[in-house]
C-alpha cells in the first residue's frame, strides 16, 4: 500500500513546522523513517507510537495515503489486501480517517473528517474507506484548512478492531484549567458519545492535592447494535455509579503522564475499558496551549469588596502604588530591616495584579512578605493562619533558615518585635489621633483647591504631596489592622472554648452595638433628613411622586433647608459612593441622585415613622445578653483579661471602620486630581474628553507632564485600552481563586477548581454576621443603583461596599455571596441591627427576584422555600416577616 511515484508526501513540517516536535518524538519511539507521517497520517502516527511503547492497542491496519485515487474504482489488489488484513482483525471494525497534519500541535481536525463505526463485511469496509477518503475534500474540511492556513493534505484510513467497552472516554494529561492536574472524562459504552457530547460523563481531576470526582447521572449510553452505534438506556443500578474504578483511573493517569514525558508535551488520549482492562485508541498533542512554569496563587475574595468587576488602568495603577507603599510600611512596623525591604522591593510591587481588568491579590507575594517578618521563623503556623495564606505555604514561597539560625538570630528579633508591638499598642490611640490631625490638615488644604485652574506641574506637586502626607503616613491604620486580626482571632477562639461550640456566634454578639462608627453616620444623617421630609407635606408628595430622581432633586432644592442640608451632607460624605475606590466611578458629590433615591425609599407610602435611635437598639440588648452569658463562664483574673481582650477587639474594629473612611477620602482627592489632569490633556489636544484619562495609568499621566513618557500618542493609547477592556466584558470573568503557571498572561485560563454551592436539604450555609430570623421575598441586585423602591425585602448581592449602606434601612435582611465577618457590610449591618449572612457561595445562582427564603443571621443559614411552601410566620404581600432574638 505504498504511495505511487510522484504522490505528494505532504510533510507538515516542510510547510511551516506543524507537529514537527511531536512527530520527531514519535519517530524516536517507533524507530521509523521521518516520512511515515505522509503515509499514515496523524492518527496513524499516534497509534504507531502507542504500539512502539508496548501499550495495549486494539489490532489495526492502515490503508496508506496513495493507495486509491478516488476518481475511479479501487486499484488492482487493494480490495484483496484489505480482505486479507481483515482476517487478522475479525468481527466488527471502526474505520477512521487519518489526514496528514491531523492530531498535530496546531490543528486537531477534531470532528472534521469522517469515521464509520461498527462496520462488518468486506463490501461495507471498502465503502467506509471510500467515505473516509472523500471526507478529506469535503466543504467543511476545506473551510477548516483555510481558517488554519493549511494546504490540502492526503488522507490515510485506519481500520481497527471495534471494541464493545464497558466504559470509554478521553484523558487530558494536563487540565487546561488546572495544569497541575490530569483530567479524565468518561461514560458507559463507546467513547464516541463522550467525544461528541451526546452522553453525560463522569469527570476526574487528579493532581498533587488528590482526586476530585464529579459523578453525573448517566441515563443513556452509546453501544453497537444492529447497523451501528445507538443510544440505549443505562441500567438503573448504574445511573449514579462512577463508570471507572479507582484502579483504572490510577492506571490511566500513570500511563498518560509517561506518554507526556516521552512525547515531550501534554497529550489528549482516547481509551476504552473492557472487563477492567484499559485499551488505548488514540493519542495526540493537546492543541489548547497549556501554561507551565512558576506556580502562583491569585485570590480576590476580599479585595473584590473594594474593586469589583473590571477596573480601569488609572484605578489599578494608583491602587498598585498604594499597596506597594502600605506593605513596605507594614513590614517596617513588624521589625523587618530597611535593607531587607530594599532587597525585596520587587515583591512589594507584585502584591496585587490585574487579571482581565480585575484586581487580585498575589498570595505568593503575600506569603513571601510574611516570611520576612521576624516572628514567622519561630511561629510560622500562627502567622499563616492569621494572614490566611496557608494554601501557598511552600518553601518555594518562604525564606526559611536552619533551626540554629531560627533560634540564635530570629529568636531575639522576634522577642524585640513583640516588645515593639506592645509599645505600639500602648501608644496606638495617640498615634491614631496624631494621624487624624495630620490627615485632616492635608485633606482640608487640597479639598478646596480649584484643581482645574492649576498648571500641570502644580498638579504634579499636589500628587506628590498627597502621597507623602497621606500614603507614606499610613502606619497607624496598618498597626490597627494588625491588632484587629490579633484581638478578633483571640476573642473568637476564647468564645469557642467557653461555649464548647466551634460555630458559636457569641463573639459577634459581643461586638454588636458598639456605636461611634463613622461608616454608619452617612446613613443615619440621611434618615434624619428623611424624618424632616415626612413633616413637609408638599416635599413629601414630591419624593413620593413619579418623577425621576434627577427631576425630584432639581425641584426639591426649592426648599432652602433641604438644599442646605443636602449641601452639608455632600461636603461631609460626598466621597462615599458605590465602588468608591474606583476612580472612574462618579462620587456622590458628582451624582447626588443616589442619595435622593435612598431618601425616597425611606419615605415611601406605608413606611414606618423614622426613629434613628431604634437602629442598634436590639443589638445593644443582644450585646448585654451576651455579656451576661460570658461573665457567668469566666471569673477572677480570667474575667479581667477577657474584659481587656473584648475592649481591645471592640475598639480596634471601630477604629478600622473609621480609618477606612479616611481611605475613601484619599481616593476622593485623587479622583478630583485625575479629572483635572484629564482636563489639561483635553486642553493640550491629546485627549478628546477628560474621562479618557481613566484609560491611562497614573505613571503615564505623570510622565506626560514630566517629559519622560515613552508614548505621547495618548489618544491612540486610550482607544487601544478601551478596545482591550471591552473584550474583557465578552470573556468569562476569572474565578475567585485560581493558579497560574509561568508568565501570568501566557496560556493561563484563570480558572480554579469548580466549587458548587453546598445545599443540604435546601439550606445554604455561610458566615453569620448579625443575628435575627427573617422570612420573605428577596431582591437581587448587581448594583445599588438598581435598588429602585425597596419595601422591606431581603437584599441579595454578590458583593457589597460602603456605597450600598444607604439601602440597608430599606431592607429586612442582607445576604451576600462574597465577604468575611470583618467586611464592611458585616460590620455596618451589625451596627444597624440588620440580620446578615455573608460568604454564601453560589447564592446569586440559586435565587432570583421574588423568591422566598428563610434566613437565620445567627446560624448563618438560608433556606430556599418553594413558591407553594407555607411560611412559618404571618406572610405579607410586599414585606418580609422579621423576628429577632429576645434580650
Amino acid at each position: 500500500m505504498n504511495p505511487p511515484p510522484g504522490e505528494p508526501k505532504g510533510q507538515p513540517e516542510a510547510e511551516g513546522g506543524t507537529g514537527e516536535r511531536w512527530v520527531a518524538a514519535c519517530d524516536r519511539l517507533t524507530g521509523r523513517p521521518g516520512d511515515h507521517l505522509s503515509r499514515v497520517g496523524g492518527k496513524g502516527v499516534g497509534l504507531l507510537a502507542l504500539v512502539a511503547k508496548g501499550l495495549r492497542v486494539p489490532p489495526f491496519f492502515v490503508v496508506e495515503t496513495g493507495a486509491w485515487r478516488l476518481e475511479g474504482d479501487p486499484p488492482d489488489g487493494l480490495r484483496e489486501q484489505v480482505a486479507e488484513a481483515l482476517k487478522a482483525l475479525g468481527g466488527r471494525v471502526a474505520v477512521r480517517s487519518s489526514a496528514v497534519g491531523e492530531d498535530s500541535e496546531s490543528a486537531s481536525f477534531a470532528g472534521q473528517l469522517e469515521s464509520v463505526l461498527g462496520v462488518k463485511g468486506l463490501d461495507d469496509v471498502m465503502a467506509a474507506i471510500g467515505t473516509c477518503w472523500r471526507s478529506g475534500d469535503s466543504e467543511r474540511v476545506q473551510a477548516y484548512r483555510k481558517l488554519h492556513g493549511l494546504p490540502r493534505t492526503p488522507v490515510a484510513v485506519i481500520v481497527q478492531t471495534m471494541l464493545e467497552p464497558d466504559a470509554a472516554g478521553v484523558l487530558f494529561t494536563r487540565n487546561p484549567d488546572e495544569p497541575d492536574n490530569t483530567l479524565i472524562s468518561a461514560s458507559w459504552g463507546l467513547g464516541e458519545g463522550v467525544v461528541q457530547g451526546t452522553v453525560n460523563c463522569d469527570t476526574w481531576s487528579v493532581g498533587p492535592r488528590g482526586t476530585a470526582l464529579r459523578v453525573e447521572t448517566k441515563t443513556e449510553t452509546l453501544v453497537i447494535q444492529g447497523a451501528g452505534p445507538e443510544l440505549v438506556p443505562v441500567p438503573a443500578e448504574r445511573v449514579e455509579e462512577p463508570c471507572l474504578s479507582p484502579e483504572v483511573v490510577e492506571e490511566l493517569v500513570t500511563t498518560g503522564r509517561r506518554l507526556e514525558e516521552d512525547l515531550g508535551r501534554p497529550q489528549d488520549i482516547e481509551f476504552a475499558v473492557v472487563d477492567g482492562v484499559v485499551h488505548l485508541l488514540q493519542v495526540r498533542p493537546i492543541t489548547v496551549p497549556i501554561a507551565s512554569g512558576r506556580r502562583l496563587l491569585w485570590d480576590n475574595s476580599n479585595i473584590v469588596e473594594s474593586f469589583s468587576g473590571p477596573t480601569t488602568p488609572m484605578t489599578f495603577s494608583f491602587a498598585h502604588r498604594a499597596y506597594t507603599i502600605i506593605y513596605q510600611l507594614f513590614s517596617a512596623v513588624m521589625g523587618v530591616k530597611a535593607t531587607t525591604i530594599r532587597e525585596h522591593e520587587g515583591t512589594f510591587h507584585r502584591m496585587i495584579g490585574l487579571i482581565r481588568g480585575r484586581v487580585y491579590y498575589n498570595l505568593n507575594a503575600w506569603y513571601l512578605v510574611i516570611s520576612l517578618l521576624p516572628g514567622f521563623q519561630v511561629n510560622r503556623k500562627f502567622m499563616e493562619q492569621m494572614m490566611g495564606v496557608s494554601e501557598v505555604a511552600s518553601d518555594e514561597d518562604a525564606l526559611l533558615d536552619s533551626r540554629l539560625k531560627r533560634v540564635v538570630v530570629h529568636g531575639p528579633r522576634t522577642l524585640w518585635m513583640v516588645v515593639k508591638l506592645i509599645w505600639r499598642l500602648v501608644r496606638l490611640e495617640k498615634d491614631i489621633a496624631r494621624f487624624r490631625r495630620s490627615f485632616d490638615a492635608a485633606y482640608r488644604e487640597h479639598r478646596g483647591k480649584a484643581l482645574d485652574a492649576l498648571s500641570p506641574f502644580d498638579l504634579l506637586a499636589v500628587y506628590h504631596d498627597l502621597e507623602r502626607r497621606l500614603l507614606w503616613a499610613w502606619t497607624p491604620p496598618i498597626v490597627n489592622d494588625f491588632f484587629v486580626m490579633i484581638f478578633y482571632g483571640v476573642l473568637r477562639s476564647w468564645c469557642q472554648k467557653l461555649t464548647g461550640d466551634p460555630d458559636t456566634n457569641l463573639h459577634n454578639e459581643l461586638l454588636a452595638g458598639e456605636g461611634g462608627l463613622e461608616s454608619t453616620e452617612p446613613t443615619l444623617e440621611a434618615l434624619r433628613i428623611a424624618d424632616l421630609v415626612l413633616k413637609e407635606p408638599d416635599l413629601l408628595a414630591l419624593l413620593r411622586g413619579d418623577g425621576t430622581d434627577t427631576e425630584v432633586l432639581a425641584q426639591a432644592r426649592a426648599w432652602r433647608w433641604f438644599d442646605n442640608r443636602l449641601a452639608t451632607y455632600l461636603d461631609r460624605y460626598g466621597d462615599r459612593c458605590v465602588d468608591e475606590l474606583k476612580l472612574e466611578v462618579p462620587s456622590l458629590r458628582q451624582r447626588p441622585e443616589f442619595l435622593v433615591a435612598a431618601l425616597r425609599n425611606y419615605v415611601r407610602e406605608g413606611a414606618a415613622p423614622i426613629d434613628v435611635t431604634r437602629f442598634g437598639a436590639e443589638e445593644r440588648k443582644m450585646r448585654k445578653t451576651a455579656e451576661i452569658r460570658v461573665w457567668s463562664l469566666v471569673q477572677g483574673w480570667r474575667e479581667r483579661l477577657f474584659q481587656w481582650v473584648l475592649g481591645q477587639a471592640r475598639l480596634r474594629v471601630k477604629e478600622r471602620e473609621n480609618l477606612r473612611f479616611a481611605r475613601t477620602r484619599i481616593f476622593g482627592l485623587v479622583r478630583d486630581l485625575v479629572r483635572a489632569m484629564g482636563w489639561k490633556m483635553v486642553q493640550a489636544d491629546v485627549l478628546d474628553e477628560r474621562e479618557d484619562v481613566y484609560w491611562l495609568s497614573m505613571e503615564e499621566c505623570l510622565a506626560w507632564i514630566r517629559g519622560t513618557a515613552v508614548t505621547t500618542n495618548l489618544r491612540a493609547l486610550v482607544l487601544l485600552r478601551r478596545q482591550e477592556f471591552a473584550g474583557y466584558a465578552e470573556q468569562p470573568a476569572p474565578d475567585e481563586r485560581f493558579h497560574t503557571l509561568g508568565a501570568v498572561y501566557a496560556h493561563n485560563r484563570f480558572k480554579g477548581p469548580r466549587v458548587a454551592a453546598e445545599l443540604q436539604d435546601g439550606v445554604l450555609s455561610g458566615i453569620p454576621c448579625c443575628p435575627g430570623q427573617v422570612e420573605g421575598p428577596v431582591r437581587v441586585l448587581e448594583n445599588p443603583s438598581e435598588g429602585g423602591r425597596l419595601s422591606g425585602e431581603i437584599l441579595v448581592a454578590e458583593r457589597t461596599d460602603p456605597g450600598w449602606v444607604p439601602l440597608y434601612p430599606s431592607v429586612s435582611g442582607i445576604l451576600v455571596e462574597r465577604g468575611s465577618v470583618l467586611s464592611h457590610s458585616a460590620v455596618v449591618a451589625r451596627e444597624l441591627g440588620i440580620p446578615t449572612v455573608v460568604g454564601l457561595r453560589g447564592l446569586t445562582a440559586l435565587v432570583g427576584d421574588g423568591d422566598r427564603v428563610r434566613m437565620d443571621g445567627g446560624a448563618g443559614t438560608v433556606a430556599l422555600l418553594n413558591p407553594d411552601e407555607p411560611g412559618t410566620g404571618e406572610e405579607e404581600e410586599a414585606s418580609a416577616d422579621v423576628s429577632k432574638p429576645d434580650a
